[in-house]
């Protein structure tokens, strides 16, 4: 196993980068968990070590930044963060994140890793604006607390346990950060 050095560093967490080796049956029993998922939408068929290995596999020939959290201590992976959807020209990047491992849900850690990832984007990546949109009320209250501006709301557009839900879209500017707006 050839496990990657750390790419940025926090208090309790460390991202490094997502390769092939990080396809364990802890991160495959994520991809099929109803719980992980509540709010990625449903799926039709399990994901298999296969599709993680070909998923994994592909990340290279990607522009995505996509990161694996792990625990500083314990060094053990618990979930994954990504910019998404870089647009180069505008500056711009979706942030998405998953805490796959559930014992650390509500531990701070996806806190930890969009404030890491969002101070690289800005500082180190030189973006302009990042922006994310969830039904999930965690990540909803999670962005909100980190200074994230509501931009607003997708009515009824995420069916959850037969019902539509709404999902919220929100957007953090670099001069936000900056202090300059």
């Amino acid at each position: 196993m050839n496990i990657q050095p750390p790419f940025l560093t926090g208090e309790r967490i460390i991202l490094r980068a997502l390769t092939t080796d990080d396809a364990s049956r802890d991160y495959l029993s994520w991809l099929n968990d109803p719980d992980v998922l509540r709010y990625r939408g449903p799926k039709a068929w399990p994901t298999t070590m296969a599709d993680l290995k070909d998923f994994l596999g592909g990340l290279s020939s990607r522009t995505d930044l996509v990161l694996a959290i792990r625990e500083s201590g314990a060094d053990r992976h618990v979930g994954n963060i990504a910019l998404n959807t870089i647009l180069w020209p505008h500056g711009s990047a979706e942030l998405s994140v998953m805490i796959g491992s559930k014992d650390v849900w509500g531990a701070g850690y996806g806190r930890e890793a969009v404030g890491l990832l969002t101070k690289h984007a800005f500082e180190r990546m030189g973006l302009h604006r990042i922006w994310a949109e969830s039904p999930n009320p965690a990540f909803n209250a999670t962005v909100k607390t980190l200074g994230w501006y509501h931009e607003g709301t997708k009515r009824e557009a995420f069916l959850l346990d037969g019902e539509h839900i709404d999902i919220e879209c929100w957007g953090l500017l670099a001069s936000a950060v900056d202090g300059q707006e």
